[in-house]
């Protein structure tokens, strides 16, 4: 299945403003995440951390945060767009 994925301020530069991207059907959002740093591996140190996904990435699945869906178990369907993401910080 295709998904396609939008990204923001450090990540679009590496991912490009927009890809999409093939999965397997089923594929969960931590799939997508894996299959991204295959492709991108500096990529990987943004997005993760010790515990995993790093608090200041915000991914979006059809409009909706992940944490309030089931995280990065939030699987994925033909389609789908996702939103990728930094934290907006500072005053």
């Amino acid at each position: 299945m295709k998904v396609k994925v939008r990204s923001i301020a450090g990540f679009g530069s590496i991912l490009g403003k927009e890809t999409e991207i093939e999965l397997a059907e089923g594929a969960k959002v931590e799939d997508l995440l894996e299959a991204l740093c295959a492709a991108h591996e500096s990529l990987r140190s943004l997005l993760f951390g010790e515990a995993g996904l790093k608090e200041d990435v915000n991914m979006l699945v059809r409009g909706k945060n992940i944490e309030s869906l089931q995280g990065v178990r939030t699987e994925l369907a033909e389609g789908d767009e996702v939103s990728l993401f930094p934290a907006a910080i500072g005053g």
